[in-house]
């Protein structure tokens, strides 16, 4: 039997946050690019079942998928802000929790770059460690998403 999992909760969270986008390390996008370099190991034009899975998700709880990139290590999505930057990780951070939930030995990360009718608007990114610790009551909704707002690139 499974340990009970947690659902993800809808505390609002209020984090402020600065940075640069270009040049950060461990923000997962290159310097400031707009699009993402394609390896032999990425996909693009379909989705695996996985990436696919966490569109949807998004697509339901609001945060509209512009476009898509799996790679070895991380999924890679370009999103439609929903006007707000705590919502954009808020919803993000529940679907990836969601993904985490129903493939728990899922490696990839998340790495989210938020737009606003095409304008570059920040990036964040949700590691699959976090996901799991949250879903495993090692991390509070509040640690979680911390965690997550902490990457918060503009």
């Amino acid at each position: 039997m499974t340990p009970t999992r947690r659902q993800f909760g809808a505390t609002v969270l209020t984090v402020s946050v600065a940075g640069c986008l270009t040049g950060e390390p461990g923000t997962g996008f290159d310097e400031g690019d707009t699009t993402e370099a394609s390896t032999a190991d990425d996909t693009e034009d379909e989705p695996d079942e996985t990436t696919q899975q966490v569109v949807e998700d998004l697509d339901e709880r609001g945060l509209a998928v512009q476009s898509t990139t799996t790679t070895e290590h991380a999924i890679q999505l370009t999103v439609q802000t929903t006007g707000d930057n705590h919502s954009d990780i808020e919803i993000a951070a529940g679907a990836f929790a969601t993904l985490r939930n129903s493939e728990p030995t899922g490696d990839h990360d998340l790495r989210v770059r938020v737009e606003d009718r095409g304008l570059g608007e920040g990036r964040f990114r949700i590691e699959a460690a976090w996901a799991r610790g949250f879903l495993d009551d090692e991390l509070s909704d509040s640690e979680y998403r911390t965690l997550i707002a902490d990457t918060r690139r503009e």
